[in-house]
């Protein structure tokens, strides 16, 4: 039961954002996936997801390298 509840929320979701479509054309059910939709919509996730790991990246050694200058500097102080 999980299991449907969660299809039914994916293909729900992937309605929303407009990567599925639900016709009836002249009584023909059909349901469309836009390909090129997906396609754009996953790449500018990765590329946005690529920027954040860069930031994130840098602000760590941003902080790792302040923690070695407050390490230099309090072992400067304590042994002039």
């Amino acid at each position: 039961m999980r299991a449907l509840i969660f299809v039914v929320a994916i293909v729900l979701l992937m309605a929303v954002v407009g990567w599925l479509r639900f016709t009836s054309d002249d009584g023909d059910p059909t349901v469309r996936v836009d390909t090129d939709k997906v396609r754009q919509d996953t790449s500018s996730l990765v590329e946005t997801s690529r920027e954040a790991a860069d930031g994130a990246a840098k602000a760590i050694d941003r902080a790792a390298e302040n923690i070695d200058a407050s390490i230099d500097r309090d072992a400067v102080e304590t042994n002039p």
